[in-house]
């Protein structure tokens, strides 16, 4: 026989045991429906936040390269000792377009250790280039003309020439430049290059290209010949007042478990004379060694400068170094703060 539950008729105790674990119950589920749906959300929430990190930073490092250096050093001129801070950042810009050509420029920020001003600049975003099929085309407001190709006799870097009289007089051209165009490319084995400004003296970001008053026009080819690399520039300047010329030619032999480089240069113009250059760089185990030698005879002035230069690596991007200048016959002025002879003994570090 079916006997009929009253409710009101069970325990108290037992009722509230009842309600309890229902509500127990409902709170359970509805905390595991509150778990699941923050899970879901969660999931998506992190799916959209790898696509848009992927999206923007794999591109990023594709396109995008980032390189700093910093130096430290004490300089020396005579009794004018210094201590020589920098450093800068660089960075490079490039995309490819659909046909497979590259387009790239690039900008930094530096701090000058070789300035005795400690001058600090943003640079970059002068030039932009188009490279394509062994092609490179160049456009803006600082293209440089190919003048220098025969100074090959310098080896050491801007700290040790702080406060160095130098030669008073070298070969070369009033201004190297500007807003222009170049062009290089492969021929027959042998890089070839056509270089134009047409205004030496642009603004910061606008060039005068069909009325500007100085100018500039160059070409070099490097190219090789048995064991020897040859490459010869030429390169000219003309303004309102007078017109420079330059030609060079640098020679590079493997010799004696190094490599020999000797240059040989002529200028017209402001800067009337000739100059020659030899460098012999040979390492030593894990030390570089580079000596240099300049002589010039420009203007009735005649000067020559010797470089010697020394560096070890300590890895990680960092090294030691050693430098010293020495000049003689018609230099610069001497004074209290400058000499003949200068030298640098720091550490470089490039990240």
């Amino acid at each position: 026989m079916l006997h009929k539950c009253n409710i009101y008729s069970i325990n108290p105790f037992f009722l509230g045991i009842l309600f309890k674990n229902k509500h127990l119950l409902l709170v359970s589920s509805l905390n595991n429906i509150l778990f699941y749906e923050r899970t879901i959300i969660m999931k998506k929430l992190s799916l959209l936040v790898s696509a848009l990190t992927a999206g923007i930073f794999t591109t990023a490092q594709a396109d995008i390269t980032v390189s700093g250096s910093s130096v430290i050093a004490y300089q020396s001129a005579d009794s004018n000792n210094n201590t020589a801070h920098g450093g800068s950042v660089s960075f490079g810009l490039s995309t490819t377009t659909d046909s497979g050509m590259t387009v790239s420029s690039g900008a930094g920020i530096t701090l000058s250790a070789s300035s005795a001003a400690a001058s600090k600049a943003i640079s970059g975003f002068q030039n932009i280039t188009f490279a394509t099929g062994g092609t490179s085309i160049t456009v803006g407001n600082d293209v440089g003309l190919p003048d220098g190709v025969g100074d090959v006799g310098g080896a050491v870097g801007d700290i040790a020439i702080l406060n160095n009289n130098g030669m008073s007089k070298t070969v070369g051209i009033t201004d190297d430049e500007g807003t222009g165009v170049s062009v290089t490319t492969s021929f027959g084995g042998a890089t070839v290059g056509l270089y134009y400004v047409a205004d030496s003296s642009p603004a910061t970001t606008t060039g005068d290209v069909d009325g500007a008053t100085d100018t500039g026009t160059g070409a070099k080819i490097s190219t090789t010949v048995g064991d020897l690399g040859v490459t010869v520039g030429y390169a000219t300047h003309s303004d309102t007042s007078i017109d420079d010329t330059e030609t060079g030619i640098a020679v590079t032999y493997a010799a004696m478990g190094g490599t020999l480089t000797a240059g040989y240069e002529t200028s017209t113009g402001t800067n009337d004379g000739n100059q020659f250059g030899i460098k012999y760089a040979m390492s030593l185990d894990s030390t570089s060694v580079t000596v240099g030698y300049s002589s010039a005879d420009v203007d009735s002035k005649s000067a020559t400068q010797t470089d010697v230069a020394v560096s070890y690596p300590l890895g990680g991007g960092v090294s030691v170094f050693a430098e010293m200048r020495t000049v003689s016959g018609d230099t610069g002025t001497d004074s209290s703060t400058t000499a003949n002879s200068s030298m640098a003994i720091g550490s470089s570090i490039s990240f």
